[in-house]
């Protein structure tokens, strides 16, 4: 695969109609609601583009991110979150994240996730951000989303389930780097 990721605009419509995923919600917002959130400025979204040799370009998959809080007692049981001022936490709501059904299986969700949290850091120099915060649509997803370390936070028992990861352990090995 040959991607770029790219903020998801106009010149990207013409390849909405090949776009599938399993979750027809995730279809549906790229198609129909992506656009407009931008414009409303309620939220980003950034698609990665395969243009594979001899076809036409596709959207392989994509991420949608917004800013979001979270309740400080939401985050009692995490570790290192525990101990947080008793107002909402600021954080980076990974609003979305698909990945076409014929990109499956490629490590494109986990480009798409780092390409999201990357979006995430970058924020953080200019707002404060402690968190990464996600709805985990399935089983899958959840799994998915503890795999990079992020925690459910809401009731186990349906979904979308509320996940977060604490963005400060990431910051501060980014501010040892960056100072060396």
């Amino acid at each position: 695969m040959s991607i770029r990721l790219e903020p998801f605009s106009r010149k990207h419509r013409e390849l909405l109609s090949r776009f599938e995923n399993r979750h027809r919600s995730l279809e549906e917002y790229l198609k129909h609601y992506a656009s407009q959130h931008k414009d409303k400025a309620l939220s980003k979204t950034w698609v990665a583009v395969d243009e594979p040799a001899g076809t036409p370009p596709r959207i392989a998959g994509y991420f949608t991110i917004a800013a979001t809080s979270v309740s400080s007692e939401s985050l009692a049981t995490i570790p290192g979150l525990g101990r947080l001022p008793s107002f909402p936490i600021p954080g980076i709501l990974l609003a979305r994240l698909a990945v076409d059904t014929n990109a499956q299986g490629q490590g494109l969700g986990r480009y798409l996730l780092e390409g999201a949290l990357g979006q995430a850091l970058q924020a953080e120099e200019d707002v404060g951000v402690r968190l990464f915060v996600t709805d985990a649509i399935d089983k899958e997803a959840v799994s998915f989303y503890k795999h990079f370390g992020f925690h459910v936070i809401s009731d186990p028992g349906g979904y979308p389930q509320k996940m977060v990861m604490d963005l400060l352990p990431i910051l501060k090995k980014k501010r040892v780097e960056t100072s060396s």
